[in-house]
């Protein structure tokens, strides 16, 4: 009796196994490729190397919360993800020394800025109309490729099926200018140059991305002054947000080889308006730097002048 128990129980054991069917294992790793391509056609910049690494960040569509994330090469690679949930897909590239990224814990929240410059810097620029103490003066931007997927379905990856793809197309949020003052006489007298810009996006929120509300004003070394006196000089900038009604101030702060600062300050407002070669020139003839004054006297002079200020109508 026990054995026909036991021979009954095998039985029916095979029958179950036998209505079985096997289901292929669902492969998580590795089941999402992103194929990155870099936008390099950029006004007034060429990219001379591609970037050396991108961040990849997967947001939940829903929350917007941050999911997951890999770091990949610049034309990207493969990732894994949790499949089965839709995503927002946002990269950048993770190579930049003046750009910082802030709060990627949420994509609403995420955003791109530059640190503010050191008090030797900006004792240079005391002697600007701006007199401003709580005036926000920043580094130029490194340019900053950033790409979005928004609202992306990974399905499971069961047995032989192919990698999931996607491709995602990075640009710069970033823009480059090129600034020129036609004449400044007596350049031969000129010692060292600083430059800023005023009312300008402080930040760029990348996750959607836009142009920061807030103002700050861009610190860049100046360029080149010719032998004619032609000043020419580049700077990057998250750009002007053109909801707040704002000014831009152009400053040139000079020190000349006696020691002594003077500050041209130019209003380029109308400049940043419809302006795609992004090219502002400065027509004037009211920037000199007279010849400094030799000291009669030996040793050391640790006196400093006061301030030359010269505020000037230009054309535009």
């Amino acid at each position: 009796m026990r054995r026909l128990t036991i021979i009954s129980v095998l039985i029916a054991l095979l029958m179950v196994c036998a209505g079985c069917k096997r289901r292929p294992l669902v492969e998580v790793d590795n089941n999402v490729y992103l194929n990155i391509t870099i936008d390099k056609d950029i006004v007034n910049y060429t990219v001379e190397r591609d970037p050396e690494m991108m961040r990849a960040i997967f947001y939940d569509s829903e929350s917007g919360k941050f999911a997951s994330q890999s770091f990949l090469p610049h034309n990207g690679g493969y990732v894994h993800v949790m499949p089965g949930r839709k995503y927002d897909i946002l990269v950048y590239n993770f190579d930049t020394e003046a750009t910082v990224i802030s709060q990627d814990g949420n994509i609403n929240d995420i955003f791109a800025f530059t640190n503010l410059i050191p008090d030797n810097l900006r004792t240079r620029l005391k002697g600007r109309t701006v007199k401003n103490e709580e005036e926000l003066i920043v580094f130029e931007p490194d340019h900053l490729f950033v790409g979005k997927l928004e609202d992306v379905y990974i399905p499971f990856r069961g047995e032989g099926m192919p990698v999931y793809t996607l491709d995602i197309h990075a640009k710069t949020v970033v823009e480059t200018w090129i600034i020129e003052v036609d004449r400044i006489r007596g350049a031969e007298y000129v010692g060292s140059v600083s430059s800023v810009m005023t009312g300008l996006s402080d930040h760029n929120k990348i996750g959607a991305p836009q142009k920061s509300y807030d103002e700050a004003t861009v610190y860049f070394e100046a360029g080149q002054i010719g032998k004619d006196g032609r000043f020419l000089a580049k700077f990057n900038t998250f750009g002007r947000n053109f909801e707040v009604s704002t000014s831009q101030i152009f400053s040139l702060v000079i020190t000349d080889t006696g020691g002594k600062p003077w500050s041209f300050n130019m209003d380029v407002s109308k400049k940043f308006e419809n302006n795609p070669e992004q090219y502002i020139r400065i027509e004037t003839d009211d920037i000199e730097i007279p010849k400094p004054e030799v000291s009669t006297g030996g040793g050391l002079a640790p006196e400093v002048d006061e301030w030359g200020e010269i505020n000037t109508e230009i054309v535009i």
